[in-house]
């Protein structure tokens, strides 16, 4: 169930929130897969807020099919990829810009927010700190990456990203790209996960989770997010 509500132009974004406390906590924007907000991206948004972080997921296709939860099957993938091509890339981000100013001003959260995303949502992390309106970003496993490719020149906070070494959609000149953009900085980073492709950090993709590389990148987030957005030691 989707518990929280974003104003965004034109529209009410139903989004879930988890991780609220009476102490702020650090913030994150969990950017959803080409799949929904479904159990997936909740499973992963509970994990960040047992870690100690205020998630929000937005609902991105609201303007397409509010509250769409879709499985794994063919037929369900066959329909997340006809609605991700419907997506409007500008207003695209200006619901994710949306969603972050919302939850820097909730009371649970402390003002700090990254942007970490999935698929889809790996992209919409990259263009959260293209855009300038997160303290810190990550990606895994992001599509489309050529199409681009210049504009990650412009990375403007600390990001993390994440790969599979197999993934058929970030093979080596992918890779080489990404790699190439965490290079900019000392404040960036790029992992490549060994023997995990696509989807590897979902545990409900069962022909695509890779247990392993999804507790080394867990692992790693928290890391990244200590040390970038807090809670601070």
């Amino acid at each position: 169930m989707l518990n929280e509500k974003v104003e965004v132009e034109g529209a009410m974004m139903g989004a879930y929130l988890t991780g609220a406390s009476s102490e702020p906590r650090p913030g994150i924007i969990l950017l959803q897969e080409i799949f929904g907000v479904n159990n997936a991206m909740k499973i992963a948004a509970d994990a960040f807020a047992r870690d100690g972080y205020v998630v929000l997921a937005p609902d991105i296709f609201h303007r397409i099919r509010p509250g769409i939860q879709l499985g794994y099957t063919e037929s369900e993938r066959d329909q997340a990829i006809g609605y991700w091509g419907q997506l409007d890339d500008a207003q695209t981000q200006a619901d994710v810009m949306a969603s972050v100013e919302k939850l820097k001003n909730h009371t649970s959260c402390t003002g700090k927010v990254a942007a970490l995303g999935f698929c889809l949502g790996g992209k919409l992390a990259l263009f959260s700190s293209i855009g300038g309106y997160v303290d810190a970003a990550v990606s895994f496993y992001p599509v489309t990456v050529p199409q681009y490719k210049d504009e990650l020149t412009k990375l403007s906070c600390p990001v993390q990203i994440h790969l599979g070494d197999v993934d058929q959609h970030t093979p080596p000149e992918i890779q080489d790209i990404l790699r190439a953009a965490a290079g900019q900085s000392s404040s960036h980073e790029y992992y490549l996960h060994e023997g995990a492709g696509h989807g590897f950090y979902n545990p409900v993709r069962s022909f695509g989770y890779h247990p392993q590389a999804a507790a080394d990148a867990h692992a790693a987030v928290l890391r990244f997010l200590r040390k970038t957005i807090g809670p601070f030691a």
